[in-house]
């Protein structure tokens, strides 16, 4: 499984099924009538194409070197932890995939964690809450962020209101509209900020203030992005090449070297390596534990790319890593590991959801719902996650699962030939076409090609015909992500949904992110790169009110949950979205699984270390657990 990360700036947030997941990635051309907009479309289609690599093959194996002295500032030792993604650069659309998000996430942080409550918990910053109305009800428009003081980015800039302005600002294009940062820094994640009107810093205060189009009562979810938006520094960012004027054409640093204000950094001497990354121990960390040590505990930790699911087991088994992830579409492999009582098991939930997307554009059979009932209909899920994930997985009852508040099994079209052959029947009277034929892509592993192989099989079961073209994983990922032409695929595998809330879901679902009106500065990005998320293409802007009006209800003043009534109606009605999106057909999902990290009992105190509020943050997610707690014993 990989995801596409939205970096520091939410830059660009894509995360995808490859093969140790669902196995499978993955449109309509845009006419521009200015050619700087042309431009600025092949530059970032071809800056998506090249960045969203996810992983290469790489075998990679070494003795552990593990000599922990403890709990102790730099004493804790030196880790070994085997991934599955490759490290494609550090900058803007330079999209990391989930485990090599594990590693990122060493040397950036975030303004919000997600605690084991599902609660939006403060990191670099302090605090976060919506504004007041004359009369007192929330003004869900206004967001102020108060930046915790004291922090100090790795190049010894001080991280302060002005430089998470910065961010955000070259994160959703205002800055490179105001030539402050290249074209070349835009990615996918301006459709995550197209909400945002404004940003305003007062670094006296403290503050950064975000003025928004429309009501969200889950913003902060929004500045946490399912762990991508970390904050970079300043000099990194302008590294960035290229203007709006040259398309975003030239060179720059912002690549090669990445700058946070994290408990781990990269040496001096660093040069970008795809399939492994070294980090080194933060001398200047601005945290310390309950007993006052300075953290990070280890002295370092190196990152390996091993693909191959054998290959890794086999790493983590023999003792050569201190840990390796794996992912629940690995179920072979992960019960082989369990059997292995020398290794301890962190596993998140099952709350990540690959789905089956239908391109409405480039197969316009799609564009009718029964075409899109019928493959719908015609996926047999509980046989798919048996065979396929070894029975790790859950065969999907939703589009998304229990614990997210979008949850509702209503309208969901779950496997029955008899309902996909009626479904059919009518597709095909109502197109005037002889058959349904499409295709899908598969990357170039085996598993990941067995995967959509057996999905083919099921559909010929009920009359449907999907072919499937193999490429690698970076070509399907820019041909689906397009911003010139949008997904260039009839349907695609692929896991964009996530999670326990709808911040991070709702720019993949909705027909455009930037909502009918938009009058923000970035609106000049609306028709380049508001609907690159979209992968059905759809135009239902049914679907953008249910989810933009759940999105405007109270839900309390730092959006993490409100009275028990509030909580009920933001439920209901998000849950209204997905019962809307199912009874449509305009996507599906096919099994529900889960992240694992596997380790050593030489690794110590994972999931352990309270955030600087006082709360834990979820000990594994989609991009593995953090490290900065954790020590090694001999």
């Amino acid at each position: 499984m990989r995801v596409v990360g939205v970096t520091a700036i939410l830059t660009a947030i894509v995360p995808l099924v490859t093969s140790q997941w669902c196995a499978n990635f993955g449109g309509n051309s845009m006419t521009q009538r200015h050619t700087t907009r042309s431009r600025v479309l092949r530059k970032v289609g071809a800056a998506l194409a090249a960045s969203l690599a996810v992983s290469a093959l790489a075998t990679t194996g070494a003795s552990a070197n593990s000599v922990a002295a403890g709990p102790t500032a730099g004493g804790g030792g030196d880790a070994k932890v085997a991934i599955f993604d490759t490290f494609g650069g550090w900058c803007g659309p330079d999209n990391l995939a989930n485990s090599a998000l594990m590693a990122a996430r060493t040397i950036y942080e975030t303004l919000f964690e997600k605690s084991i409550g599902g609660d939006m918990i403060p990191v670099l910053a302090e605090s976060g809450s919506a504004g007041k109305n004359a009369d007192g009800t929330l003004d869900l428009k206004t967001w102020t962020i108060k930046i915790r003081s004291g922090i100090k980015m790795h190049d010894g800039t001080t991280l302060d209101a002005s430089l998470v302005k910065f961010n955000y600002d070259a994160g959703r294009g205002a800055g490179v509209l105001a030539g402050q940062v290249g074209a070349s820094y835009l990615g996918t994640g301006v459709p995550f900020l197209a909400n945002i009107l404004s940003i305003t810093a007062d670094d006296a205060a403290g503050t950064v203030v975000f003025k928004l189009f429309r009501s969200q009562n889950d913003f902060l979810g929004t500045l946490y992005a399912s762990g991508r938006t970390f904050i970079r520094a300043k000099a990194q960012i302008q590294g960035a090449g290229g203007s709006v004027a040259s398309g975003g054409a030239g060179t720059g640093t912002c690549g090669a070297k990445p700058v946070g204000s994290g408990p781990f950094m990269v040496e001096s001497n660093y040069v970008r390596d795809a399939d492994k990354l070294k980090v080194v121990r933060n001398p200047n960390y601005w945290r310390k534990d309950a007993k006052g040590v300075q953290l990070p505990y280890l002295n370092s930790i190196t990152f390996d790319n091993i693909k191959d699911s054998q290959q890794r087991k086999n790493a983590i088994v023999k003792g050569k890593y201190d840990a390796a992830m794996f992912t629940s579409g690995e179920g072979k492999y992960v019960k082989q590991i369990r059997t292995n009582k020398s290794l301890i098991e962190y596993k998140s939930k099952n709350e990540y959801y690959p789905s089956f997307w239908y391109n409405q554009k480039i197969q316009p059979q799609f564009a009718n719902k029964n075409c899109r009932a019928a493959v719908s209909h015609g996926i047999d899920r509980v046989t798919w996650a048996r065979i396929r994930t070894n029975g790790e997985a859950t065969p999907a009852p939703s589009l998304v699962g229990p614990t997210s508040v979008m949850y509702s099994k209503k309208g969901f079209a779950t496997y029955s030939k008899a309902k996909a052959k009626a479904a059919l029947a009518l597709c095909l009277a109502e197109t005037g076409k002889a058959d349904l034929t499409f295709t899908i892509p598969a990357d170039m592993s085996a598993v990941s090609l067995a995967n959509v192989k057996l999905i083919a099989q099921q559909l010929k079961a009920v009359g449907i015909t999907m072919n499937i073209v193999q490429k690698e994983s970076y070509v399907i990922i820019g041909e689906a992500f397009n911003a010139a032409k949008g997904n260039q695929y009839d349907a695609i595998l692929i896991l964009l949904m996530e999670g326990t809330d709808v911040s991070f879901n709702l720019p993949f679902v909705v027909s455009n992110s930037f909502a009918t009106g938009f009058t923000g500065s970035t609106a000049y990005f609306k028709p380049l790169l508001g609907t690159i998320l979209s992968l059905t293409r759809h135009t239902d802007t049914k679907v953008d009110e249910l989810f933009y009006a759940a999105q405007a209800l109270p839900n309390g003043a730092d959006g993490n949950g409100g009275t028990k009534a509030e909580r009920a109606a933001v439920k209901k009605a998000y849950a209204a979205g997905t019962e809307y999106l199912q009874s449509e057909n305009l996507m599906s999902s096919v099994a529900h699984g889960y992240y694992a990290l596997f380790t050593t009992k030489k690794v110590k105190n994972v999931g352990k270390l309270k955030g600087p509020s006082g709360k834990t943050q979820r000990v594994v997610t989609n991009w593995g657990i953090d490290w900065t707690g954790v020590y090694l014993t001999k």
